[in-house]
């Protein structure tokens, strides 16, 4: 029966992902990459960050895949709130009520017990937006941050750890 489920959700997200790369701007998401699935991820665990960056992937996405497939969650779903890429402090696209929409479908679809934000403005954006829905939040430090300060890799690893275990 959850093999029949993980496969209607990956439908779902495909159909989806087809979507977002055919009507959002610049429109990036989260590569399948070995055994971590990405945007294609099915199980309830959602890591979810702010939006996608202009520079590489490559280092800190690295990092993160590698942490994400190290502590079992190789599965879970992750995201971005705002779909296109942008700048850090580039403002949002004028018009953000398609990627709300958009990440509104994705919570329907993938319907997750637990969701591993990525920074604090993401959490206080997803503590509002889904109070009252039962879903879980953790914060734990943005990946990207964790990557640039090599001192800091080992307690990013805890933060997911501990958020996975909550």
């Amino acid at each position: 029966m959850s093999m029949n489920r993980d496969v209607l959700k990956r439908r779902k997200l495909e159909e989806l992902r087809k979507e977002i790369l055919s009507t959002i701007p610049n429109a990036w998401l989260f590569p399948t990459k070995g055994r971590v699935q990405g945007f294609m991820g099915t199980s309830p665990v959602v890591f979810v960050a702010e939006r996608p960056a202009t520079g590489s992937f490559r280092g800190p996405g690295d990092r993160l895949y590698a942490l994400l497939e190290k502590s079992g969650a190789a599965n879970s779903h992750l995201t971005d709130v705002i779909k296109s890429r942008g700048k850090v402090g580039q403002p949002y696209p004028e018009d953000i009520s398609p990627h709300r929409q958009i990440f509104d479908r994705e919570i329907e679809i993938v319907r997750p017990h637990l969701i591993v934000a990525f920074g604090q403005k993401v959490y206080d954006l997803l503590q509002f937006s889904l109070a009252g829905s039962g879903v879980k939040i953790r914060q734990v430090w943005h990946y990207s941050y964790a990557a640039r300060w090599p001192d800091k890799r080992a307690a990013f690893e805890k933060q997911i750890h501990k958020a996975l275990q909550e």
